[in-house]
């Protein structure tokens, strides 16, 4: 293994235990620049990088392809609040156009890995052109797929595309047709969510408000009855904000499996604060719970 692919195995494995503890549907990539990729990079910027005093910063880079498209923002917060974030390029929606937008976040490489990281540089012989960062890239699954295609077939063959004006606008017309999928995606588990609480199906509600990786098949018995003997209570948790809990969960590195009734007490003692309800937590989880997100 290549002193750069260590690295990037450790900054991946660490980063998967962050997004795998908030229960959020995402799958990694990540790759260490070819040395063809290097050479003809710095063939190309080695003039500008020395005259503005920069260097390259994607030798190590990794893409978060995320499920849902309200998950974009919950990981970029994340990675922006990180002591080792160091700077973004993040292209804002044009109410007239659509496009591709770039979400890319350059990340220094941790102190511990630092070691490793001076090794992948002197490895492509390039150590005054390469910086100890890496590049991460946030996308949603579905335009995952575009990008692959566009990035390969229209980006490295820029010239050929000239003049097929109609052509790239069309292209760019198959993204504009995902990213309103995206969005219907969305609407479509609301709705459902919506109707399981109405006809107090309370697994599939919280499985479909939620998005997450839960750790069990459902709620126990004596939640699910809570729930349908108290219908205020049930609308407050159908109504909860979904992000603000996995933004705590995220942030407060809360250690739980998520299962169900976990993560049904998640969004009681966060935002819903029923006092009967809580009475079914577990003694340690309510402490933990007191700890990291304050009393009920």
């Amino acid at each position: 293994m290549s002193a750069g692919n260590k690295v990037l195995r450790d900054i991946v494995t660490d980063l998967e235990a962050v997004l795998n503890k908030c229960g959020v549907m995402y799958h990694v990539f990540y790759r260490t620049k070819s040395e063809m990729s290097i050479k003809n990079k710095l063939e190309k910027k080695s003039e500008e990088y020395r005259k503005a005093n920069k260097k390259m910063q994607d030798l190590l880079a990794l893409r978060i392809t995320l499920y849902f498209t309200d998950d974009v923002e919950l990981v970029h917060n994340y990675l922006k609040s990180q002591s080792n974030f160091d700077s973004e390029s993040v292209d804002e929606a044009e109410v007239d156009k659509f496009c591709p937008k770039r979400l890319n976040l350059v990340m220094r490489v941790p102190n511990n890995l630092q070691q490793d990281m001076k090794a992948a540089i002197k490895e492509t012989g390039y150590e005054d052109l390469i910086d100890n960062t890496y590049e991460v890239q946030i996308r949603t699954i579905l335009s995952e797929g575009w990008h692959e295609v566009e990035h390969d077939l229209r980006y490295k063959c820029k010239e050929e595309w000239n003049e097929f004006k109609e052509e790239s606008r069309l292209l760019n017309g198959i993204y504009a047709t995902l990213e309103s999928s995206e969005w219907s995606m969305l609407t479509l588990f609301d709705r459902l969510s919506y109707s399981q609480y109405k006809n107090k199906v309370w697994n599939s509600m919280l499985r479909n408000k939620m998005r997450v990786r839960f750790a069990d098949k459902g709620l126990s018995e004596e939640l699910c009855k809570y729930l349908s003997n108290n219908n205020k209570t049930a609308k407050l948790l159908y109504r909860a904000n979904r992000t603000k809990i996995l933004k705590l969960v995220m942030e407060k590195g809360f250690a739980y499996p998520l299962t169900y009734d976990t993560v049904l007490h998640l969004i009681n003692h966060i935002i819903v604060k029923d006092k009967m309800l809580a009475n079914f937590e577990d003694k340690v989880l309510k402490r933990d719970m007191d700890i990291m997100f304050g009393e009920l």
